[in-house]
């Protein structure tokens, strides 16, 4: 309730100021104005992700405005340094980096989420925006990438298009079967297999086009082969269900499936056949966050000591109420903020970026978690991590504004230290937390 009161003051104050009240007739708050004139002198995927939160403001209804910003938002999405989105294979532990690929920071989704927004200010231009992305070309893995890509947004993107992005006499000419011809058959990774067979299967087309389409896909499948850690992430998820959902279909239309799963299980056949990766070896990788270096080691000892106790049980909350337990905590953070990046960046960062954040989640609310929030502060703006690493950087960064605003009295400080941040980055997300917060349900996956 403390949340539910604090923001609607704030969005109440936000009308107040901006002048934006029922019949008021102000279409482009002063407010939105500057964040997005702030938002297009960050980095592309920062500013992207930006002006699409800000395009989706409630009270922002200048079509022409919004049109623009979207293609503003669409265009600079192509800088991102991430060209794809990233997740983990299913059963690996998970760790910073599938957290921070998974935030819609890549090239490729923000660029779809821009035309899928897009579609209900201005189909055509949808429609044009879509054609100016080209089919995801996938790089092959080696077995020890823990990360596999995942462009089913992109395919999700062109079945909205092709239901929604035509007028009825552009439908009834066949238009929407032409756009999805173009990317039935142009499957050449593992990758895309499942993310197009649920393209296909939602088309609303007539039998004979919803045949060719099942075909070409089909004679995509023959030719398709890959590498043996992509194809073994799609099995272990859904490749085999969404495959057996279009196969279903066809049957539905009375059109033969044969051919569709003929193909899909040569291809199998091949894949299995050819180079596998041993998973008992990829799964060798270092657990999350732990350390190789001495100075990692020995931090990540100290820290130990910190949130277990002698009984090898964690520290109660009375335990770590006491004077004693906070004084260690100073000495840590202490030692902590001297670590300098060693030999190996991503394990500093990684590392470093647990050990706040376990921290942050054991602290009791207080002196002691205030100095610790404000370490971490400066750290993360003092990072040049950033630079190489936008979205693995970000990652800390968008976790902790999401705890600040969930938690809006007992972080009040903390939230004030983002707004004001130096990097223009953090502060700008500040901004766009305080004015626009996110659903809690899309911020769950970050926690």
């Amino acid at each position: 309730m403390a949340r539910m009161s604090w923001l609607g003051f704030l969005a109440l104050a936000w009308l107040a100021a901006t002048g934006a009240t029922a019949g008021s007739g102000a279409t482009r708050p002063p407010a939105l104005v500057d964040l997005a004139d702030l938002a297009r002198g960050q980095p592309p995927e920062f500013a992207a992700d930006a002006l699409l939160r800000i395009a989706d403001a409630p009270n922002l209804t200048d079509v022409a405005w919004k049109r623009e910003i979207l293609e503003d938002a669409f265009h600079l999405a192509a800088g991102a340094q991430q060209p794809f989105a990233r997740r983990k294979v299913t059963g690996w532990p998970a760790s910073l980096f599938d957290k921070a690929y998974g935030q819609g920071l890549d090239a490729l989704t923000l660029q779809s989420k821009a035309v899928q927004a897009m579609l209900a200010v201005d189909f055509k231009k949808a429609r044009e925006l879509l054609g100016d992305m080209p089919a995801p070309r996938i790089p092959r893995l080696a077995c020890d990438d823990a990360l596999v890509y995942d462009v089913s947004v992109f395919y999700a993107t062109v079945g909205e298009v092709a239901a929604r992005g035509f007028s009825a006499k552009e439908a009834a000419q066949g238009e929407p079967f032409h756009l999805l011809q173009r990317y039935a058959a142009d499957a050449t990774s593992p990758a895309q297999a499942a993310p197009i067979a649920r393209m296909l299967v939602g088309a609303s087309l007539k039998p004979a086009q919803f045949e060719a389409l099942a075909n070409s896909f089909a004679g995509a499948l023959v030719q398709l082969s890959g590498d043996d850690r992509s194809f073994s992430a799609t099995i272990a998820d859904d490749a085999d269900a969404a495959i057996a959902s279009l196969s279903a279909e066809c049957a539905r239309r009375r059109i033969n499936a044969q051919p569709l799963q003929d193909a899909w299980d040569g291809y199998k056949t091949r894949q299995l056949s050819g180079a596998r990766c041993a998973d008992a070896a990829a799964r060798r990788q270092q657990p999350a966050g732990e350390c190789q270096s001495p100075q990692c080691r020995q931090l990540a000892a100290q820290f130990e000591g910190l949130i277990m106790g002698k009984n090898g049980f964690g520290l109660t909350p009375e335990q770590k109420a006491t004077s004693e337990w906070g004084g260690r905590l100073r000495q840590y953070l202490a030692a902590l903020a001297d670590w300098k990046q060693d030999d190996d960046p991503v394990e500093y960062f990684q590392a470093k970026s647990q050990f706040y954040g376990v921290l942050f989640e054991v602290t009791p609310n207080g002196v002691e978690r205030d100095l610790l929030l404000r370490t971490l502060l400066a750290w993360l703006q003092q990072n040049g991590y950033q630079r190489d690493h936008r979205a693995e950087w970000f990652y800390p960064v968008n976790r902790l504004i999401v705890q600040a605003f969930a938690d809006p009295v007992g972080m009040r400080a903390t939230i004030g230290d983002l707004l004001r941040s130096s990097d223009p980055v953090m502060a700008l997300d500040a901004q766009l937390e305080q004015l626009l917060p996110r659903p809690r349900e899309l911020t769950f996956g970050l926690l």
